[in-house]
This record gives C-alpha cells, structure tokens and sequence, in this order.
C-alpha cells in the first residue's frame, strides 16, 4: 500500500501537475521519475528470490565485473547464512570519486562487524545525476533489483549514506523515493541543489557536518535538518544521542539525529560509528 502511495504522488507531482506560487504564477515540480516496473515504484516483497536461490559469492567485488554495472564500483558481502536477510547499505562519494573513496572515507563496515551488504557504485558521469530522467538513481533502482535477485536481503532494511555530492544524492534520493529507504546519512550534504517541492513523505536521516565547511556551508545542512524534521513530524528541542550528536523526538517510526562537528568539508573519523549506531536504531 505504501509503494502505490508513493507511486501516486509521482505521478501526480511529476507529470503535469503544478504548484501556484505566491505572485501568482505556477511553477512544475522537477520530481525523478522512477524507471517503470522498478523497486522504487513496485517495492520488495519479503523473501525476496535471492533468499531461495543458490549462496552468491561473498567477498569484496567490483560490480563491473559482475556485469551490474559498466562504470565499476565496490560490492562487500559478509559470509552469511542462507536464508537470512541482510541489511544493504548504499555509500555515494563525492564529486569526481569513486565507490572505492566512499568505502574508505565514510568507513561503515568496521562498526557494521559483517552484520550488512554494502554497495558502492561509481557515479556515471563521474559526479551525481540528480536531474527528472536520473540515470545514477535508476542504476540504484536497478541494483536493488540485481541484489534482491541473486541474495537474501531485508526490504525493510536497505539504507543509503553519501559525503559531499552524494550527500546531495542521498538527499535527493531521500526526498523523492523515501519508501524505499529505512533510513539516510548526509555528510556534508545539501538540498539546495534539487527540487524539495518533491519531498511529499517522512524518512528517518542522520547529518553530519562541518561548522567550518566552505564547500556546503553549515547552514545549508542546518537546513536540510530541519526540514527532514518538519516532514517527520518531529520536536525542534535536541537532546544528546550517541557520543557526538543530537537526537529529536519524532513519532514512530522515524528518528532523526544530527553531529556537527569543528571541522571543514569532510568527514570526520567518528562518522561511520555515528551512522551505524543510527542505522541500527532506527525503528
């Protein structure tokens, strides 16, 4: 039900739907478009196929070589237990990066102790689409689906976290897709760069940023914050969550922390803890 929500206010927001706007002119939310018939759009149902197929490899692989996806990036699967569902977690790095870079700079799998798939793709265009027709977003699309084919993996349990441009990516997922996702991190990260017209449901996020970023000031985090608070539903009044943030009362089933931190556009060495704690209390 929640996925033909969704699939509904997509439609409705990105086709020719518009919004007036206070001079009195209308303005047509510039929303992604989901490709057809994909996870965004149909949702996983549990068990998905990969839970009954044959144990695929583990280790770390290059997607590239899996034929997933042309332009490379990482997969990390922990050995596992046939059967049993597995979290999957999306890192994007930044501008002119690669999945490798994003496995070492938001350094998630330590904290995770093998309890995760994690899934670095390269950006197609070496940083990340974020237009209506995006291709990075589809490829995520279609990933899911290649992973829920070919491993045991848990629909309620799929995350996405980026630094820098794929924070804005994250974001940007989050904002258009929510349902798909239990939960998001943004390190380093904006919304000032897309469309947050099209930001139509709740999701639980994490944010991590510098109080001396010149790259994506403070305040544009700051905001990105406050606004994934007014979606959920949140209270404005932090309290301390974690060794470096602050979380705030939100009503079930979402959460939302935030970590700033004195330092510059980067991230800092605490962040994967930080958002592995998170990811794993999410409701």
């Amino acid at each position: 039900m929640r996925h033909a929500l969704l699939a509904l206010l997509l439609l409705t927001g990105c086709s020719s739907g518009t919004t007036a706007l206070p001079d009195g002119g209308l303005f047509a939310p510039a929303c992604f478009v989901p490709r057809d018939g994909g996870v965004f759009l149909t949702g996983l149902a549990a068990p998905v196929p990969g839970c009954a197929a044959a144990p695929g490899a583990t280790g770390v692989l290059d997607l590239a070589t899996l034929g997933w996806a042309r332009q490379g990036g990482i997969l990390v699967v922990p050995p596992t237990t046939p059967g049993t569902p597995l979290p999957v977690v999306f890192g994007f790095h930044g501008a002119g990066g690669s999945g490798d870079e994003a496995r070492t700079r938001l350094a998630m799998e330590g904290p995770a102790d093998g309890g995760a798939i994690f899934v670095y793709p390269n950006a197609i265009q070496g940083t990340w689409d974020i237009t209506p027709a995006s291709q990075d977003g589809r490829r995520v699309d279609a990933l899911l689906q290649l992973l829920s084919a070919s491993y045991c993996i848990d629909p309620e349990r799929i995350y996405i976290a980026g630094f820098s441009a794929g924070a804005v990516f994250t974001l940007y997922l989050g904002c258009n897709v929510p349902d798909t996702f239990r939960a998001l991190a943004s390190v380093a990260g904006t919304e000032a760069r897309f469309d947050t017209r099209c930001c139509t449901a709740p999701i639980s996020g994490v944010f991590v940023h510098g109080t001396q970023d010149e790259a994506i000031p403070l305040r544009e985090g700051r905001a990105a914050r406050s606004h994934t608070l007014e979606r959920d539903g949140c209270s404005s009044s932090p309290a301390p969550d974690g060794p470096h943030c602050v979380g705030y009362a939100c009503p079930a089933p979402y959460a939302v922390d935030y970590c700033e931190w004195s330092g510059d556009h980067d991230v800092p060495d605490w962040a994967g803890a930080e958002i592995t704690r998170f990811f794993s209390l999410v409701p």
